[in-house]
């Protein structure tokens, strides 16, 4: 179909998009996420996703082809193409839920400190539900030193 539309040429990217699109809004695939979903970004053609391959995010609001997901620097309303899920369990989604809350507070108190910066965009890549004991303690004393007190120590 792509074909044809360029004139039996090559397709830009765009239409070949643009065909995707309307095949997909033809076939109906349910949307494979659910809220509270911990997914990592995969920024493919999206420039909106630029230099944030890998990181992960809770999924809080699920659309019929797109996902909106909250990382600790943002939401980004993405196709499901661009996500793929960690397939976790329970208690895990809701360790990352939590840690995602904390690294949100911290990114709107301290989002000029490129030490802060830094720390954040590691824990922000580090798809896992957990915490090393360092980067437990690292992030504690960051957050006691902007005066942010995590309610939640399990």
């Amino acid at each position: 179909m792509a074909v044809e539309q360029a004139g039996n040429k090559i397709p830009s990217g765009r239409i070949v998009k643009d065909v995707v699109d309307r095949i997909r809004e033809s076939t109906k695939v349910p949307n494979p996420y659910h809220g509270g979903e911990i997914c990592v970004l995969l920024p493919k053609d999206n420039p909106d996703l630029r230099g944030r391959a890998g990181y992960w995010g809770v999924v809080s609001h699920v659309g019929e082809y797109s996902c909106t997901v909250q990382t600790w620097d943002g939401d980004y309303t993405v196709k499901i193409e661009h996500l793929k899920s960690l397939e976790l369990l329970d208690e895990d989604c809701q360790f990352m839920q939590q840690l995602c809350v904390r690294l949100q507070q911290l990114h709107q108190v301290a989002s000029r400190d490129s030490s802060v910066d830094w720390l954040l965009q590691g824990l922000g890549k580090q798809a896992k539900p957990y915490l090393s004991p360092l980067q437990s303690k690292l992030l504690v004393a960051v957050e006691r030193e902007y005066n942010l007190v995590w309610r939640q120590q399990k």
